[in-house]
């Protein structure tokens, strides 16, 4: 595998960059590779949607208005759950040690019932890169500007599934500072 691929990495949007999309965004990034990448916002919760509005859409029944995350801009109405590996269907795809995202109904049916994983976020949308677009983002050369440049940190079950929002991406940011000066020593 090429160690330039990000699988199972956190990109986290720079304090810097803000003017776009992804402006104090988390992004997991659930698979890169030399066709390209697609992940999942995972800090940016849903105004207009909630768990109950998704369940019953699936067919459902569901009383709780829990919150449902933004995944991304691209398939939004494509609905995913990043979870813990306590649970795990034949389509689940492992991203990290602990992490999984599944797409099918079936999550939503053991949520619903109280068998799913321990740890879990409901989205909806993708955040997806077309071949060597993430790794010029990360570059910061032309077109690109050093300002589209990620942070990144491995993902973990702590940054994943605490906090939303600001405390996320400013947690997120600490996580990565702290990995890299780890990495000089």
């Amino acid at each position: 595998m090429n160690n330039n691929f990000l699988n199972g990495q956190l990109l986290i949007s720079q304090p810097k960059n803000q003017d776009s999309y992804f402006t104090k965004s988390v992004v997991l990034v659930a698979q890169h590779g030399v066709t390209g990448a697609w992940g999942v916002v995972i800090n940016r919760k849903a105004r207009t949607i909630d768990m109950k509005t998704v369940m019953s859409a699936v067919g459902i029944t569901h009383t709780d208005p829990e919150a449902i995350f933004l995944g991304g801009p691209v398939e939004p109405t494509r609905v995913h759950v990043i979870h813990t590996l306590d649970w795990t269907s034949p389509t689940t795809l492992k991203i990290a040690d602990n992490i999984g995202i599944t797409g099918d109904v079936s999550i939503l049916a053991a949520i619903n019932q109280a068998q799913g994983p321990d740890y879990y976020r409901v989205g909806v949308g993708l955040t997806v890169w077309t071949a060597g677009q993430l790794e010029g983002e990360q570059s910061g050369e032309d077109p690109w500007t050093p300002e589209h440049r990620w942070l990144t940190t491995p993902a973990s079950e702590e940054i994943c599934f605490t906090g939303a929002g600001d405390y996320q991406w400013q947690r997120a940011i600490e996580l990565s500072v702290s990995h890299r000066i780890s990495s000089l020593f």
